[in-house]
């Protein structure tokens, strides 16, 4: 069992660290993407996350204790889940430079140390656009050193999610329940987002006594003036674990040029008609699907270029680009008798680039979709030139 602790501190190092990150955000802030309340979120939440979170019905909250010092916790590592969402392609993060700063408008956590509860926490999201979110299977955080010392970015802390029949997606609102275990402790998770939106918390479950965690989630949401009609109906029943979960994040992405533990590449591919051949009649990699218009292709092989890195983006300026993970995509296609063959070049490493050929109908607009869907979401893993 991982307990939550909490360090207080009034150290000038740690303030000065405070004080320039928050001016690093205030900066930031300046040249924002503008954020639009949707009104019923907006009437919901009072344009306050923190006051809205704080009506839950709970005790001793972690940072009133410490009002007006500066407060670490380990929340992290007790829970790894706390606030990570994905949406169809990758983990949702804020960005810290303002022309990236599209996904996430604004997050709030409340920890509290419940008398009765114990450890838990209630988290709200604010996104720029209502995108649907997901959650995963599994979640990992490293250590914190400031309660391990340097050796516990060196630990893992592991959090498993378990879906059950408590599920519901319609117009206006999804939401869920689902089994949590994490450093050996087991949680009820309440997850709910309506539009722009994102709630969830976690309520430990003690001595087995599933039904008084369920009444509390419902608690919960009538406070927040939720009421979440699936929680009110759910019974303990329902809360047994599915054998074939659908709820959460499918990985979209396929790795190609296998190393040790990972791979030198991953395509966004997986969500797409392309189908891989065993044996690749042409490259390294062959993906290929037949559309209602014609034969659609595309293929991989690694290339020799004689440049470094950044000769190698110099030389590519003038050709289209893609930008994804800090690396160009670079690509170039043409039409010869109604077909559209084309390229795409993005380095990996030791003077090497990764080539992606391409080839559908010309008036295959579908194919054409599918395969810039690709060329945007390239994920290359760049280390050290040897």
């Amino acid at each position: 069992m991982t307990g939550m602790f909490i360090k207080i501190s009034n150290s000038i190092i740690v303030a000065l660290s405070v004080l320039m990150l928050l001016a690093s955000c205030d900066n930031r802030t300046k040249a924002r993407k503008q954020f639009v309340w949707d009104e019923e979120v907006k009437e919901l939440t009072g344009e306050n996350l923190y006051s809205w979170l704080e009506k839950a019905p709970f005790d001793n909250e972690l940072e009133r204790a410490a009002e007006g010092k500066i407060v670490i916790t380990n929340a992290k590592q007790v829970f790894p889940f706390m606030g990570r969402y994905y949406n169809a392609i990758e983990e949702l993060r804020r960005s810290h430079d303002t022309e990236n700063d599209t996904v996430i408008y604004t997050e709030r956590d409340i920890l509290f140390q419940d008398s009765i509860w114990g450890d838990l926490f209630l988290s709200a999201t604010l996104l720029y656009d209502n995108q649907e979110v997901f959650l995963d299977e599994s979640y990992i955080e490293t250590g914190n050193p400031f309660f391990g010392g340097t050796d516990a970015v060196m630990d893992m802390h592991r959090a498993y999610l378990y879906e059950t029949a408590v599920l519901e997606k319609n117009s206006k609102y999804k939401a869920g329940i689902y089994w949590v275990s994490a450093n050996y402790d087991n949680y009820l998770l309440g997850f709910y987002q309506q539009g722009q939106l994102v709630f969830e918390t976690a309520v430990p479950v003690f001595r087995g006594d599933t039904l008084a965690t369920l009444d509390k989630l419902r608690e919960v949401s009538h406070a927040l003036g939720m009421n979440i009609a699936e929680w009110d109906n759910a019974k303990v029943a329902d809360l047994q674990r599915v054998e074939d979960p659908e709820s959460f994040w499918q990985d979209p992405f396929q790795g190609i040029y296998p190393r040790e533990y990972s791979y030198d590449v991953y395509l966004k591919i997986k969500d797409t008609p392309f189908i891989q051949d065993e044996k690749p009649r042409k490259g390294d990699y062959y993906f290929a699907y037949q559309s209602d218009d014609g034969l659609v292709e595309l293929y991989a092989e690694m290339q020799n270029t004689g440049l470094n890195k950044e000769e190698f983006v110099k030389e590519s300026q003038k050709l289209g680009s893609y930008e994804y993970m800090y690396n160009d995509v670079f690509y170039e296609e043409q039409n010869e008798k109604g077909i559209t063959q084309g390229i795409a070049k993005v380095y990996v490493k030791n003077q090497q680039c990764l080539a992606l050929h391409f080839s559908y109908e010309e008036k295959d607009n579908d194919a054409k979709k599918q395969i810039h869907s690709i060329l945007k979401y390239v994920k290359v893993l760049n280390y050290d030139e040897k």
